[in-house]
């Protein structure tokens, strides 16, 4: 037998090491859109209730202006909703390679202690990636 330990295809591992790169890459950028988006949807909120207040609009007027800041706020709302979403999938889909890398260097005998790095799992389930609960 052979003394030497099985060291993983440089290629496949380097592929392996780029895709862990750019997940972990999207999910930041994602992380700080939605945070980003989060800070101004507060600013805003905060002088329009200051305009609001020192304006002693109608409460006609007053009753359209709020009307009118409801949809944009539904429409901020939906769109980190769908910001979340996809930093959920792409993180589950990033997790599932980890899984199926992992389990195929246990079928060859490869011990993970081998490879050099510890990939990061974060908490996601293990349904497919493309069907993230939100």
């Amino acid at each position: 037998p052979n003394s030497h330990p099985y060291t993983p295809h440089p290629p496949f591992t380097l592929h392996i090491k780029k895709v862990q790169q750019k997940s972990g890459f999207k999910n930041i950028l994602l992380e700080k859109k939605l945070e980003a988006q989060a800070e101004t949807l507060e600013k805003k909120e905060a002088q329009l209730s200051e305009v609001l207040t020192a304006s002693n609009l109608d409460p006609t007027m007053l009753g359209a202006v709020t009307k009118k800041l409801d949809d944009v706020l539904d429409g901020k709302n939906s769109a980190l909703k769908s910001l979340q979403y996809e930093l959920d999938r792409v993180t589950k889909a990033h997790n599932d390679v980890i899984r199926v890398y992992e389990s195929k260097l246990t079928e060859f005998g490869i011990p993970l202690e081998e490879l050099g790095f510890r990939p990061l799992i974060t908490n996601t389930s293990t349904g497919p990636a493309g069907l993230v609960a939100s």
